[in-house]
Order: structure tokens, then sequence, then C-alpha cells
């Protein structure tokens, strides 16, 4: 490995209009950290929220990097220089009332540790726990770019893991951006019958038959709702995905539940909108909900597995190339939501 230097570029968010490529130093690593050469890194949607964003700005970007490891501190037995990595974020303590319950993205340590200064920089230091619970090493065959995938695809998959599919269960999915077609992805490996997905966006709906949908509907031409029920036998979903953070979509989305369905979200909303259910028909319908914020380390390693075993063929959702000064051209094409999936970051395109 060639020596650290002393400074490196990041990029640093002030708002969505306002995104500047900075100088500043090379973070120093403790006895049980890592600092890591960052050689890819994905841009997530969340970081395009402003509400949630703007009040903590500014800060580095990029929390799905890969990279190669340029430095371990001296205590570091697991990981060596030169290893290619992923490294997670965020990751709970393993100890506290949460994690025994399972709950690792309810510690209260999880959102503390974080890679400093953030994954798109040049160098990044992962922190102790992070280091040691959620750092995987890239087998041969997943390649930097294919590893960004891992932190968000890892995030579907535990809206998954809490949504019961039967064999021949019918399936939904609203919104076929990259958040869609991930549970997508993962759906098909499951047992459902028929799997329904849902777009305003021709491309993307096309994206969605190409990855396993068995049915599309453009829900700006055509009423999902008695869609699905024509596709259906008359019946509504038994599970549905929905990875569309407007309120209108959730609405539709409960719509085309069946009775005993389970509706799972993959966005969120803005904080200051309320949505207004009955909960009698709840009651009677028996429609079950959950939410899932981020992933964790149980997740990543599941992924990691899935792709390094060819059982997730998902390089094609990264379908545009960005470099370090570049990063406010990727956020003009995501939020375009045209032709377009997945961004990824590059250093070696600056």
């Amino acid at each position: 490995m060639s020596s650290v230097p002393k400074t490196m570029k990041g990029v640093v968010y002030y708002n969505n209009s306002d995104v500047r490529l900075e100088e500043m130093p090379v973070p120093e690593i403790g006895p049980r950290e890592v600092l890591v050469k960052m050689e890819a890194c994905g841009l997530c949607g969340s970081e395009l929220t402003e509400y949630y964003m703007v009040p903590r700005a500014p800060l580095v970007m990029g929390h799905e990097p890969t990279g190669v490891i340029a430095k371990v501190g001296k205590e570091v037995t697991w990981l060596k220089e030169g290893d290619r990595v992923f490294a997670h974020h965020h990751v709970g303590c393993m100890s506290c009332h949460e994690c025994n319950r399972g709950n690792y993205t309810m510690c209260e340590n999880f959102r503390k540790d974080r890679l400093i200064p953030g994954g798109m920089a040049e160098y990044f230091k992962v922190p102790e726990l992070n280091t040691y619970l959620d750092t995987l090493v890239l087998p041969d065959n997943v390649s930097f770019e294919l590893g960004t995938l891992i932190e968000p695809l890892g995030c579907t998959l535990r809206g998954l893991k809490q949504t019961p599919i039967l064999y021949g269960d019918t399936v939904v999915i609203i919104g076929m951006g990259f958040i869609g077609l991930s549970y997508l992805v993962l759906v098909k490996l499951s047992g459902a019958g028929k799997i329904v997905v849902t777009d305003l966006n021709d491309w993307r709906l096309e994206q969605g038959l190409k990855h396993g949908a068995t049915h599309a509907i453009n829900s700006g031409r055509e009423d999902p709702v008695e869609r699905l029920k024509e596709i259906n036998n008359g019946k509504g979903a038994d599970a549905i995905f929905v990875a569309v953070p407007n309120i209108h979509v959730w609405d539709q989305a409960l719509a085309m539940c069946r009775k005993g369905a389970t509706m799972s979200f993959g966005t969120p909303l803005n904080p200051n909108i309320n949505w207004a259910l009955n909960p009698y028909d709840l009651w009677l319908s028996e429609v079950k909900m959950n939410y899932t914020y981020s992933t964790s380390h149980l997740e990543t390693s599941a992924i990691l597995d899935l792709l390094a075993s060819g059982r997730l063929n998902v390089e094609d959702f990264i379908t545009h190339r960005f470099g370090l000064d570049q990063v406010p051209q990727a956020i003009e094409l995501y939020q375009q939501a045209g032709e377009s999936i997945k961004q990824v970051i590059l250093p070696t395109m600056l």
C-alpha cells in the first residue's frame, strides 16, 4: 500500500443545491480502527432528503462505500492492509436491551458510530465496533462497485424478513427505483406466485419485468387497484412492499391489500405528514404493517453471500458513474427519476 497523504478531498453537503468538493485532513486511526481508501460509494436517496440532511449540515456524504484498507490499528488482528472491504456505517452495541432482542437498529449506539468523515471521501476511518462487527472482506468475484449495493440491499432484506410470503402468494411492489427493484430480486427468491410491480415510468417497469416481475402496472394510465383485481381473480395482494415516500401511494397500497395481508414500508414520509387511517377497518381486515429503519450486520453478511454466490444478479442496477467532483450532476440525475437506477461515485474519475 502506498503511503497515506495528510490531506484528501471529500464531498460536503450543505443542501441539495449546494454540494462541494473540499480539502480536509485524512483522519487518524486508533489502535482498534482501520483507515480505508475509498474505491466506490453509492448515492442514496436518503442523502437527498433535505428535512433529514440540512439540520445536520455541513457533513461529508456517503454511507455505501467500499475500498482497500490503507492502514490498520496496532490491535486489529482480523483485518490487514490491502484487504478489499465493505464497511457498514452503523452497528449496534450487541449488549443493550434492544440488541439482545435483535432490534439492532434501535440501539442507542447504532447512529452514534459512523464512518469518519463519510464514505464520499478519498479515505475514511472505520470506528472500533464497526471494524469488528460489520467490516466485510469482499471475495474476488464481488467488485468494489457491486459491493456498494450491500448496505441498501440489506435494508430491503430486513423488510422482507419481517413480511411473510407463502408459496403461491401474490406480492405487489410499488415503485421501481432502486429500493423497489431490490425488493423484487429478493422476493423472486421466495415462493411468491404472482409478483406485480407498479410505477409511473415505463422504462422502470421494463426493468421490473426484466428482473422477475410477472405483471407490470403503469399507475398513471390505469387504476392499480382495479388492475390488480383483474390479474388476481378479484383479490388483493398478500404482501405489499412500498418504495415510494408519498402519502397518496400509501393509501393506494392499503387499498391493494386483501384480508390478512402485510404491508412493508421501505421509505419514510416527511415527519410533518400524518396518515389518516380507520382503525376499525384495520381491525376487521387484520392488515398488518411493518417499517424498517436501515439494516444490521445480519443482513449485510447475508447479502454479501448472495452476491458472491451469484444468486443476486444486480450489476445492472448501477446505471451511472460519477467522479467525486461530479456529485451535483449525480444528484440532478437521481432527482429526474428517469432512465437511471443507481449512481455510484468513483474517486478514480476525479
